[in-house]
Formats: C-alpha cells, sequence, structure tokens
C-alpha cells in the first residue's frame, strides 16, 4: 500500500503494480504520464488520507509513504499503530535525513525497494538509466566552458513571508544539478519560511515558482511582484520566473525529470 504520490511512482518505477493492494493520499499531484497505465491498474482506496479500516480492508503486508503525514494520527495509522498490528511500514530517506540529501540518497532507495520486492534487476536498470540521464544534463552544461550556476529561490507560498526550500530537500539538489545555487542552501531545513528583506538580500536572479495548480502560477507571480521589499530583486527586474509541477519536485524517480526540466529553464542556450 502507498501514501504519496512520489511512493506510488516509485513502486511503478520498478513495475510492481501487480504488488500493489492499493494506494490513496496523493496530496493533489499528478501521477507521471509514464506510469498511468500502470497506476490505473492499481486500487485507490481513498482521494484523501483513507481512514485505518479502508487501509486494513486491502490487508496490507507494508506501507510506504513518500512523506511523514502519509502515516496518520488523525486517521489512526501512525507508524506505530500499523506495527502494533504487524504491517511493515516505510518512509521515504528525504524525510529522515537530517541533513542535505542527494541523487545517492535516492538511487539508494530505489535499490532499497527492489530489494525488499524482490526485483534488484529492475532497480539496478532504474538507477542507469536514471543516472545517464543526469550525466547527460551535466555534460550539457558543463564542455570546455561550463555554465556559471543561476542563483535560485524557491517561492513555495506566503505574502507576509516566503515558504521557501532550504539546504535539506531534495530540490536543493535538483538546482545545483540543474546548473544553480539555492539562495537559501546554507538553511538546515527542509520548507523554511524567511522574510522578504532576507530575499532582497541575497537577491536570487531566478525565482522558481512550486506550481500548485491553486492558486495559479500567475498569481504567484502578481504577489512576488507586488511586495515592495524585492522590487530590486534581479529576478523580479527581469521576470526570471522558472516553474516547476510539485509532481516532479518530489524526492522519487521524476526528480531526474525535474534536473532536466529546470536545466532548460535556467541554461535554453545549452538544449537548442
Amino acid at each position: 500500500m502507498t501514501l504519496t504520490s512520489n511512493a506510488t511512482e516509485l513502486m511503478l518505477e520498478l513495475g510492481l503494480e501487480k504488488s500493489m493492494a492499493g494506494t490513496a493520499y496523493l496530496r493533489g499531484r499528478q501521477i507521471g504520464p509514464q506510469y498511468a497505465a500502470a497506476y490505473d491498474t492499481v486500487p485507490v482506496i481513498a482521494d484523501g488520507q483513507p481512514s485505518l479500516e479502508q487501509l486494513l480492508a486491502v490487508e496490507p503486508d507494508f506501507v510506504y509513504s513518500g512523506y511523514p503525514d502519509g502515516f496518520s494520527e488523525s486517521s489512526g495509522h501512525t507508524r506505530a499503530r500499523l506495527g502494533e498490528l504487524g504491517v511493515r511500514t516505510h518512509l521515504n530517506p528525504e524525510s529522515c535525513a537530517g541533513a542535505p540529501v542527494s541523487f545517492d540518497l535516492l538511487f539508494d532507495e530505489i535499490t532499497r525497494v527492489g530489494a525488499i520486492f524482490g526485483v534488484p534487476d529492475r532497480a539496478a536498470a532504474s538507477v542507469e538509466a536514471l543516472r545517464a540521464r543526469l550525466d547527460a544534463v551535466r555534460t550539457a552544461l558543463g564542455g570546455t566552458a561550463p555554465v556559471a550556476p543561476v542563483s535560485v529561490m524557491v517561492y513555495n507560498s506566503g505574502t507576509g513571508a516566503a515558504r521557501t526550500v532550504g539546504g535539506e530537500a531534495m530540490l536543493n539538489e535538483i538546482i545545483t544539478q540543474a546548473g544553480g545555487v539555492n539562495v537559501f542552501a546554507d538553511v538546515p531545513e527542509r520548507f523554511p519560511e524567511v522574510s522578504w528583506e532576507q530575499v532582497a538580500q541575497r537577491r536570487p536572479e531566478a525565482i522558481l515558482i512550486y506550481d500548485y495548480l491553486n492558486p495559479s502560477v500567475d498569481s504567484k507571480i502578481g504577489a512576488l511582484r507586488a511586495v515592495p521589499a524585492i522590487a530590486q530583486v534581479p529576478a523580479i527586474v527581469n521576470g526570471a520566473f522558472p516553474v516547476m509541477s510539485l509532481s516532479v519536485a518530489q524526492p522519487g524517480p521524476r526528480s531526474v525529470e525535474a534536473v532536466e526540466q529546470l536545466a532548460r529553464q535556467l541554461h535554453p542556450d545549452r538544449f537548442r
């Protein structure tokens, strides 16, 4: 049983849909088109958080969540409670790391899940293919004249202050691999809140918009342009607003897709 879309996509990346008793709690994310056909064969037991009863009704041996809130106190299926009931659990390691994460951590997770489900060869093939795609981006950005990294701030949400990404989130590593540098990489958190004055001081050249669908990207850009404190930040002056959907920004196999997308937006001249 998977909870959150990145756990679901990792299982599907390994061709494990027949091992999935069900899935739930996508948190509004869209499953990647490359996984859609396999996903359609998996029972969706709840649009949001399943109750403990709904979860147990599919008789899972193993519950895998991409984020800590997949294991819900209010819905009754904490890791402790599931353990008491004889159900094993697993959490994506980004949520446990407490330190900057890398693609090696993601590839280790693919290898680990492959071992758990007895498909180590599939996991090895997946890791090899994903590493090759990362290498292709690195090659495009390097060469005899490597690109100068673009300073990037992530705008998640907020008007009185900004919710952004710190140094412990997978997106920090995605930015680095895409030829950028996260201006709040020194903040030892995953999703810290920062003041607009701090944003102004760090002068990002680009502000990466997290696309939640609602509010829209345009409304988020409008909100940023309405903040007097950052009016002279280069990203605002130059209208540099790369966009990334939550579906690809999560720690999972599509994180490599996120690098490819962001690299094209930060350095379009290298991908013509």
